[in-house]
């Protein structure tokens, strides 16, 4: 279920970024996106994280996000 403050455009155009970039830092992704506020990116990349669309890393002092291919997420369900 998508969480009520998350909009489908804001879904869509970190999962676009996502997939134009191997990886993005939360940093680069707001940065990127100056039409989405600080809270949206976060929100956002939570719940892309939490349905299992992206991964969230930690990187020293940096959150970094990552698309997760299809092949990974079929494997996982099936694990």
């Amino acid at each position: 279920m998508v969480h009520p403050s998350i909009s489908p455009t804001s879904e869509g155009l970190i999962l676009d970024l996502v997939c134009l970039r191997k990886s993005l830092t939360l940093e680069q992704v707001v940065t990127l996106l100056p039409e989405l506020s600080w809270n949206q990116v976060f929100k956002t990349v939570d719940e892309l994280s939490r349905r299992g669309e992206i991964i969230l890393l930690r990187r020293g002092f940096e959150y970094e996000i990552e698309r997760i291919s299809p092949r990974v997420r079929v494997l996982a369900c099936a694990g």
